[in-house]
């Protein structure tokens, strides 16, 4: 899987500050967490940041259609949504599963996700970078026995807190390792469900280029391979914010194509089902992060224009100050 490379770091002070966040985040409302998220979100709209310079290039590149001022506002929903989504980590992590259990708000094809099981193939539940996908892992666990392939981050205190949180429902994390595929094929192989993030961007060995929005992005194969070998079933999910500040769960029918021998046909299908689940509500999925980076052979990376400028703001900052002074009158 190419993960297994990367070896672990001790950072014990960093996991100590993001478990006392977590505490106190934990401890009042979420209505509360979510205002915050949203002052916070709007202050990073207005300030000049990396997050908000990304997340506008992102919404531009994939709605070309939008005036300048809709992509401002979209993008400014976007910090705001996002900045909720890693404040109620507290809630998520921290509170009483019946406590979760409240902050259900409907549920929307839930018969997709019945059928699956019913099919007794196993079920791959493909729940992209929008809402609040930490809240599946309760919602799920009421279902059927879960787990959850994910990328170890490369701190070792906060994979055992992410470890800690989410197996407290009685979800098996498996890292996206050899092994952790193994467990994951046992898994469906015994007509268990399997959560796999899709829309992060893979070692270029484990992906291929394909249209995302129209533009191309390195897309994993993980899932095509699993799907062949396994004949499971795939369908979308994930956690809609409501106006209420609760969760509605909304599955979506994966289009077909998602287990085609074809690698990249079969990458542009999963692209596909991502981009219909982020046209529901793409205030709420993560444009900040860096989904273009890698580009095919010959294609220019679109941030370097971000890179380019902030270069430019260096030198301009360095050539204020006359050599031998402070840059002060």
């Amino acid at each position: 899987m190419g993960a297994e490379s990367k070896a672990s770091k001790s950072s014990p002070g960093l996991a100590r500050l993001a478990g006392a966040c977590l505490a106190a985040t934990a401890r009042v409302p979420i209505s509360w967490v979510q205002t915050l998220g949203q002052v916070l979100g709007g202050l990073g709209s207005k300030i000049p940041n990396q997050e908000r310079a990304i997340a506008a290039l992102n919404l531009k590149l994939c709605f070309p259609e939008l005036s300048a001022k809709e992509l401002e506002h979209l993008t400014r929903r976007s910090l705001e949504e996002s900045a909720k989504t890693a404040l109620e980590l507290g809630a998520m992590w921290r509170w009483p599963i019946e406590r979760l259990v409240e902050l259900e708000e409907g549920v929307e094809g839930e018969a997709l996700l019945q059928q699956a099981l019913e099919s007794n193939r196993g079920t791959v539940l493909l729940a992209p970078h929008l809402g609040n996908w930490e809240f599946l892992n309760h919602f799920l666990m009421h279902r059927a026995q879960l787990v959850c392939l994910y990328r170890p981050p490369r701190i070792a205190e906060l994979d055992a807190m992410i470890l800690q949180a989410r197996g407290r429902t009685g979800c098996i994390s498996a890292p996206a390792t050899r092994g952790g595929v193994r467990r994951v094929l046992k898994a469906l192989g015994a007509g268990e469900l399997v959560l796999i993030l899709p829309d992060q961007e893979p070692l270029k060995a484990n992906g291929v280029s394909a249209p995302f929005f129209g533009i191309p992005a390195l897309t994993m194969t993980l899932v095509a391979r699993i799907l062949r070998r396994t004949g499971a079933q795939p369908l979308f999910v994930f956690a809609h914010r409501q106006p209420s500040g609760k969760f509605r769960v909304r599955f979506v029918k994966a289009p077909d194509g998602l287990d085609d021998s074809d690698e990249v046909t079969a990458a542009a299908s999963l692209n596909a089902g991502v981009e219909a689940c982020v046209r529901l509500c793409p205030e709420q999925y993560l444009w900040s992060y860096k989904r273009f980076k890698t580009t095919p052979p010959g294609v220019t990376t679109p941030y370097r224009v971000l890179w380019s400028k902030r270069k430019a703001r260096r030198l301009g900052a360095s050539s204020q100050k006359k050599p031998g002074t402070s840059g002060k009158d």
